[in-house]
């Protein structure tokens, strides 16, 4: 399992759109506005919904279907 936190990252939509950066914290960012939170291989949203779980880079929601990308810069 890839440790989000301890690295610099880009977070895209499944249509290649930027998302937000992760830059070494478990915070998801679009310049200073906080998106999501990353919990070791767990996606959630700023108010602890679980969106889904993170898989060789790609957030999965947990019926399986991709939302993210996740890349390390």
């Amino acid at each position: 399992m890839i440790d989000y936190s301890k690295g610099r990252y880009t977070v895209k939509d499944t249509n290649g759109g930027l998302i937000g950066r992760i830059d070494e914290d478990e915070y998801v960012r679009n310049g200073t506005v906080l998106r999501f939170k990353v919990d070791g291989d767990e996606f959630y949203t700023l108010d602890s919904v679980l969106i889904g779980f993170i898989r060789d880079g790609i957030v999965t929601t947990p019926s399986g279907e991709p939302r993210y990308f996740i890349a390390s810069e």
